[in-house]
């Protein structure tokens, strides 16, 4: 069974109208709008459910509120969604809805679901970068004019975990559903990705605050240019940064996260580690840092 990649998220919003223009604001493509919340899409045919927080369809949550209530994993094939099914049905209860989506709870409580991954591939320019005799960028001076992120997929979700049975949470998704571990820190928790993805991490569970609760979800785009625009835009627009930009150590990546009042952050993100069979997961008993850098305030 192949899980590729994170296929839906959502979210249950006490200001749903705040929630909508919060990701409309952050560079997503609205498919539906309507009094009752709102989809948004990525380019890689992701979706973002924006519903209120009171809504009796959604599932339950550890936390409730305003926060993301389920994520939806994508996988490969039929068979992929039977096996993942008759595996979890082993220890808990497992339901199909009728387009043969599984919806199950992990070992923290979060609700989780499987269904068929229907990837539209993007297809952005790569930025262009001259470096000494590497000149990729000539005639072609960059555009001054102030421009808006624009996110091409979801990444990675993270969530806090109690630090009393991390383990067994951890090992649910690497030994049940076939993660595979990229980085651990025994004092903060578990870099993990899905065995479709070679980014360093889908899924990032973390104990270190002792916590049950949904913490972000990170929307990767093109370059440092495009975190630095989309969140000096994101500011004009009066959302709240949780941090400034910067580099993440575990994992490479830049960043800038922001406070969603749908729940949790939202961070851009760029240029992470790309892992194939052969990296070998890095083990510390104290974690290495959060940053490489990050700008002042």
């Amino acid at each position: 069974m192949t899980i590729q990649r994170i296929e839906s998220l959502v979210y249950g919003a006490e200001d749903v109208a705040a929630g909508i223009r919060y990701f409309e604001d952050w560079g997503l493509e609205a498919v539906e709008n309507g009094s009752m919340g709102a989809i948004f899409r990525t380019p890689e045919n992701q979706t973002i459910h924006v519903r209120a927080a009171d809504d009796s369809g959604l599932p339950a949550s550890p936390e409730g509120g305003s926060t993301m209530y389920e994520c939806t994993w994508g996988v490969d094939s039929g068979e992929s969604l039977d096996a993942i099914g008759a595996e979890l049905e082993k220890d808990r209860p497992v339901t199909a809805d009728s387009d043969g989506t599984l919806r199950a709870i992990d070992e923290t409580g979060f609700a989780i679901a499987f269904r068929l991954a229907e990837r539209t591939p993007a297809a952005p320019d790569a930025p262009r970068v001259n470096l000494h005799t590497d000149v990729t960028r000539i005639n072609a001076p960059l555009d001054p004019e102030t421009r808006r992120a624009a996110p091409l997929r979801i990444g990675h979700v993270v969530f806090h975990i109690p630090e009393q049975g991390n383990e067994a949470a951890a090992e649910f998704y690497l030994d049940r559903l076939n993660f595979r571990l990229s980085d651990r820190a025994r004092d903060t928790g578990d870099f993990m990705r899905c065995e479709g993805s070679q980014d360093h991490h889908t899924l990032f569970l973390a104990h270190r605050q002792n916590t049950t609760a949904f913490n972000h979800v990170a929307f990767e785009v093109r370059d440092f240019d495009e975190i630095m625009l989309g969140g000096k835009f994101m500011k004009s627009r009066g959302w709240e940064p949780t941090t400034t930009p910067g580099r993440h150590i575990m994992g490479s990546n830049m960043y800038w996260y922001f406070k969603n009042p749908s729940g949790g952050a939202t961070e851009y993100f760029a240029d992470m580690d790309r892992l194939d069979e052969n990296w070998e997961p890095r083990i510390w008993d104290t974690s290495p840092g959060y940053a490489m850098w990050s700008l002042d305030d």
